[in-house]
């Protein structure tokens, strides 16, 4: 079982990039926005959200420590606001891939450090040298300064009602800022009043986020030394419990809700931002122009052609005598479930190899051709039919996992995995649809 609260220290890799020139650099290698230019996707229309931001150049002073972008592209209101706190990203290569998502951060939450712009950029530890060689890559003339930084990485959650509306109101009133101005004297009121961390031992944080990738999801802290027991405010330990849990359990609470992370893909797997949801966790701007990979990225959204997606599922058995299908409509974490034995056999570092086809499918017979005029196949022997495979099983976790699935064979909810050292051979799948996921046509 996963405790209904938690505080885990994460394995991330943290590099900081500082200088006059950070927020241009950043914002041309990452999906979210760092410069207030607005780029019109249809020159020859004109509304109000065209001006809502015109202004915007001219209360962002970019060789400052101004604070950093939020905008959510299912806000109706088209709001981008200027705040302290760090938001989720994408880091993609030239042909639209994704090299690792991440969390970037204002250096520091409430402090200026001399008014010099400065981030830190938080990653999956395994990725950090594939990132850290992209950066310095692109690089070139840039006047910044990008460096390893030793820094620590906590997760907080807790999943009562009580902290859901908590954040919601933390956000309204000390979060959700226009103006740089507005955004530190803001994020120092939160220190000064203990919302969440004691005022006296402030000096330790330096990057501070709400996990918005699903709404109100935990709080993620950067600090210079480990979190001790005086970090939290009497008041905030006053009203939500703060006990340690390992790495593992933040892990499986992903698993659970539906939420997928580069360091989650088999070594050396490939995948597009939409692949992994990039516009449903809030971490994508649509008008912001160019970057690494947004040719693709945008035409991709634009043109409505998304053929795939990651979909969080549950394992079951298939059991020639006793065959039930998992008839739960939500994702169901069960630490004993006798599928895990399983699932154990498969070899983790080739998971996306296995065969994904719908359960109930079976094989169909390839197209019988014409006789060969040059007489029989020097290979011998008939053609093996052919199963319709659907999707690519990413990752595992107790009896949880993540499908690549096609989209046109979503609709099918049950699927079964082939595993050559089973017998029976196979493992049912279904396919849950997170309910933090927005309706779509």
């Amino acid at each position: 079982m996963i405790p209904v609260s938690g505080l885990a220290k994460l394995s991330k890799g943290v590099l900081e990039i500082a200088g006059p020139d950070a927020a241009k650099f950043l914002n041309g290698l990452v999906t979210t926005r760092f410069l207030p230019n607005i780029v019109k996707k249809n020159q020859y229309t004109i509304s109000d959200v065209e001006f809502k931001h015109v202004n915007l150049g001219k209360l962002i002073n970019l060789h400052e420590n101004w604070g950093i972008m939020h905008e959510d592209i299912y806000d109706p209101d088209n709001e981008i606001l200027i705040r302290r706190d760090g938001v989720s990203s994408m880091f993609l290569n030239s042909k639209g891939r994704v090299i690792s998502d991440s969390f970037l951060y204002p250096k520091s939450f409430h402090h200026l450090n001399d008014n010099v712009p400065s981030y830190l950029v938080e990653v999956d530890s395994k990725i950090m040298g594939k990132l850290g060689m992209m950066i310095q890559m692109h690089k070139l003339m840039s006047d910044i300064q990008i460096k390893k930084a030793p820094y620590h990485s906590y997760y907080y959650y807790n999943d009562s009602v009580e902290f859901d509306e908590f954040l919601d109101h933390i956000q309204v009133k000390y979060l959700n800022t226009y103006t740089p101005k507005d955004a530190i004297a803001s994020a120092t009121k939160f220190i000064n009043h203990g919302v969440v961390v004691n005022k006296d031992a402030s000096d330790n944080l330096l990057g501070f986020a709400i996990d918005n990738r699903i709404p109100n999801f935990g709080l993620k802290f950067l600090t210079k030394e480990p979190i001790s027991s005086d970090f939290f405010s009497d008041e905030f330990k006053s009203s939500f419990k703060v006990s340690e849990v390992d790495e593992d359990t933040i892990a499986k609470r992903r698993f659970l809700n539906g939420l997928y992370e580069s360091g989650d893909s088999p070594s050396n797997f490939s995948l597009l931002p939409f692949d992994m949801n990039l516009d449903y966790i809030n971490g994508l701007s649509l008008d912001k122009g160019c970057y690494v990979g947004q040719e693709l990225t945008i035409r991709t959204y634009n043109g409505g052609v998304i053929r795939k997606r990651i979909v969080p599922v549950q394992f079951f058995e298939i059991n020639e005598s006793n065959f039930e299908k998992c008839d739960n409509d939500e994702l169901q974490l069960n630490e004993n479930d006798e599928v895990i034995e399983h699932l154990s056999k498969m070899n983790v570092s080739n998971l996306d190899k296995l065969e994904i086809t719908p359960l109930d499918d079976e094989p169909q017979p390839v197209n019988q051709l014409s006789p060969s005029p040059f007489g029989e196949s020097p290979f011998g022997g008939a053609a093996k039919p052919r199963r319709s495979k659907v999707g690519k099983l990413l990752s595992v976790k107790d009896n949880l996992g993540f499908v690549l699935i096609n989209l046109t064979d979503a609709h099918k909810k049950y699927f079964k995995v082939e595993i050559p050292d089973l017998s029976p051979k196979f493992v049912g799948i279904k396919i849950i649809k997170p309910n933090w996921w927005p309706e779509e046509d």
